[in-house]
């Protein structure tokens, strides 16, 4: 009866017979492809192979079907838990927590975890008004400011509420917090000037608990940020005893040629998200690293906030697992992503130089997005279903096509995907 069952099951999804709502797309014009495996960089529906050219959604650094990884799966069913109350301790736990406090440089701080990136930047917010209250004596620093372009997850209200992303318009409908994504990007010309000048402005009133800004920014379209910006918020923000947030959930891990895309600024968050390359994307888990004069306070009061899934024990030790891959020979793996990031903008900007409907081309490391000068959305359609047809996947949002392979990419696999996506937006049909 049992295989009955299962056959059914099969049957059903064959006949696509979609039992699934799927975010962000409209359910009823769907048109998915099976995909029935994956190795390396590539996936495969039953006849056909594509280059995951933006792994996934910027998850799968370490590639697909890595066998280090995958041996973590048996090691940890070796050892029979399934699951435990966030009381008991394992090994593993503190393994990765120690690991990941000393990757990112906030010393004798602490980890939270978190089931992705969504939860982890809602869980920071959390935090930063907890220690503006306890600290600082403060209930009045209750603002949040993020960018004007930003996104840090749709999982959670208060995630999606934090981005300045068009795509929280629907629940501001539905909710309201004191979260404001008005800091204005900033510009390469300026160095970031005006947005400085008005982020002071916006620290007049002594009323913001803290800011949150991106390592790397990812979807918004890989705005890259002016030399030495960072800096100077990091400074306007401890003048200020405003909270350093940083969302490392996309460009964490490795993809910009960093650990943490951060620590190419040469500054320390107070507190850091992670999720996605955390664990490659073998099982979901999200984290929030903190400082030690965040961590500190609860030394003598209790966190109140937690998830049942709290440093699931398969997730931590996936997580470790990865960790060992990422921090080998001296983060070999991170340290040859610079090389290819060159390589993966070369080939972008000629794009922008040769071809009329590119906009522009911005990365930074592995992280990286073709900007098109099409707004038609019919035709960035059939753009996508041709890249497809020609075995090549990138994540695209509007007029931006992702190109952000995983970190393991040959860097032959770089110039023959460039070189294809080139024949393709080089097509006199996508003129206006």
């Amino acid at each position: 009866m049992y295989s009955r069952y299962i056959q059914r099951q099969v049957v059903g999804i064959g006949n696509r017979r979609y039992s699934t709502l799927l975010p962000w797309v409209v359910s009823g014009t769907v048109k998915s492809r099976k995909i029935v495996k994956a190795n390396d960089c590539f996936i495969y529906t039953k006849d056909k192979r594509f280059i995951d050219f933006t792994s996934g959604l910027m998850v799968v650094n370490l590639g697909h079907n890595n066998k280090y990884i995958l041996e973590g799966f048996k090691e940890h069913a070796a050892t029979g838990i399934s699951y435990i109350n966030s009381l008991f301790e394992t090994d593993q736990r503190e393994k990765l927590s120690e690991s990941l406090v000393e990757v990112s440089g906030l010393e004798n701080g602490k980890v939270f975890y978190t089931n992705g990136g969504g939860d982890a930047n809602e869980t920071a917010v959390f935090l930063a008004h907890e220690y503006q209250n306890t600290v600082n004596f403060n209930n009045k620093k209750q603002r949040i400011l993020t960018f004007e372009k930003s996104f840090h997850g749709g999982s959670t209200i208060g995630a999606t509420l934090l981005s300045g992303d068009e795509r929280k318009k629907p629940k501001t409908n539905h909710y309201s917090l004191p979260f404001e994504s008005i800091i204005p990007n900033p510009l390469q010309f300026d160095g970031g000037l005006e947005s400085l000048k008005q982020l002071a402005i916006l620290f007049q009133n002594n009323d913001v608990a803290a800011i949150i800004v991106e390592g790397s920014s990812g979807s918004a379209g890989c705005i890259n940020y002016p030399v030495g910006y960072l800096k100077q918020v990091e400074n306007i923000c401890k003048h200020n005893k405003v909270l350093l947030i940083c969302d490392e959930v996309m460009s964490g891990f490795g993809r910009t040629g960093s650990m943490f895309a951060y620590q190419q600024h040469q500054i320390t968050p107070d507190i850091v998200t992670i999720a996605k390359g955390f664990t490659s994307g073998y099982v979901p888990l999200g984290g929030v690293i903190i400082s030690k004069k965040i961590a500190s306070i609860y030394d003598e009061k209790p966190f109140v906030h937690g998830l049942t899934y709290f440093a699931h024990p398969l997730a931590c030790f996936i997580a470790n697992k990865c960790m060992d891959l990422y921090l080998e020979d001296d983060q070999c793996i991170i340290g040859k992503v610079k090389q290819k990031g060159h390589l993966l903008g070369t080939l972008g900007r000629k794009m922008k130089d040769e071809i009329d409907i590119v906009k522009d081309y911005r990365n930074n490391g592995l992280l990286g997005c073709i900007e098109l000068n099409i707004t038609d959305t019919d035709k960035l359609a059939q753009i996508s279903n041709n890249l497809m047809d020609r075995g090549v996947y990138c994540f695209r949002r509007n007029n931006l096509i992702f190109t952000a392979p995983p970190i393991t990419v040959h860097n032959t696999h770089i110039t023959e995907t460039m070189e294809t996506i080139a024949r393709i937006l080089n097509n006199a049909q996508w003129k206006p």
